[in-house]
């Protein structure tokens, strides 16, 4: 299969987990992973990597146009609301953060590389932590485009109904 139909079967996979997830399924968010992953030539970093592209290019629809050589951070917050250095996270999970951020900045090579970082361990609990992260954070950013009134990145529409992965 050429890179562009694995793009897409990722997408497909990427539909149904958030669909699954939006509906409160929370058990089924590994089943739809390791179906898409495991019957498929698609690996879980092309996955989260749409995730991935998916936010990035929704905050950057949310923060609006900016100057071209503007650099973006993140400020990173525990539920407390205190600040956490990047350094404190878990190396998978501070990886995908910077996958993020690369993603943001336009690196797309960078984002890949870091990608590759956060799911070399291929643990379950890695994979899932990563997975399940990425998913948030798209789901957060896939809300506030429906309470904004915003478009979502036209590929990942949800439809309602049953998931489109077979």
């Amino acid at each position: 299969m050429n890179d562009r139909g694995l793009v897409e079967q990722a997408r497909a996979g990427v539909r149904e987990l958030v669909h699954v997830a939006r509906d409160g399924d929370t058990q089924s968010v590994f089943e739809v992973l390791r179906r898409v992953t495991d019957d498929t030539e698609v690996d879980t970093r092309l996955v989260v990597g749409q995730l991935v592209a998916a936010a990035a290019e929704m905050m950057l629809m949310r923060v609006g146009k900016q100057a071209d050589d503007v650099t973006y951070a993140v400020d990173l917050r525990d539920d407390d609301e205190f600040a956490v250095p990047i350094d404190e996270l878990t190396p998978p999970l501070r990886a995908t953060v910077r996958a993020l951020l690369a993603e943001l900045n336009g690196a797309h090579a960078d984002a890949e590389y870091q990608l590759e970082l956060a799911l070399c361990e291929q643990s379950l609990t890695t994979t899932l932590d990563v997975v399940v992260h990425s998913l948030l954070w798209t789901i957060g950013l896939l809300e506030w485009c429906e309470s904004a009134g915003r478009p979502a990145p036209e590929w990942l529409a949800v439809a309602d109904g049953p998931p489109e992965w077979s």
